[in-house]
């Protein structure tokens, strides 16, 4: 059906006192519909009737990552909620980046809460594997910030 041929059953349905035509053709489907006399129609419905169901697309296969504990792993969570900073201030550099052996009890970056810039430490000795978040994401309460490979004192 073409432009020319919507307008014309467009028109054909203001002119008459029908209230709706539906015309299939090849497998599509038009309808047109008006409000009864005295209704009030908020927004105007379109239906789109498809020729054939579309064939269902197969899930992609997720490819399950083993555990920072499985591969012997522990991570650094976030104390609280609140904004995520690998550096002590704007322009400087980052407390840690991946590789680096960080010490018990070493500060590791900032979460900032309420205005107030709190440290988190390293709970363990150890080697950063991989930073998890991005500088200045939100983080929440338990939110694993770094995976760190564990060192023997």
């Amino acid at each position: 059906m073409d432009l020319n041929e919507l307008r014309e059953m467009i028109k054909i349905l203001e002119d008459s006192g029908l209230s709706e035509i539906e015309v299939e053709e090849e497998g599509r489907r038009i309808r047109l519909s008006k409000p009864a006399p005295g209704i009030i129609q908020m927004a105007p419905q379109m239906q789109h009737y498809a020729a054939a169901p579309a064939a269902a697309k197969p899930e992609p296969e997720t490819v399950q990552e083993p555990s920072f504990a499985d591969q012997g792993l522990f991570t650094i969570d976030s104390p609280m909620v609140g904004t995520f900073y690998q550096s002590p201030a704007p322009g400087e550099p980052p407390f840690i980046l991946p590789g680096d052996q960080v010490a018990k009890e070493q500060t590791v970056c900032i979460v900032e809460a309420m205005k107030i810039m709190n440290e988190v430490a390293s709970k363990t000795a150890g080697v950063i594997v991989r930073i998890l978040v991005e500088n200045g994401d939100p983080v929440e309460y338990g939110q694993p910030l770094f995976a760190l490979r564990p060192i023997s004192a």
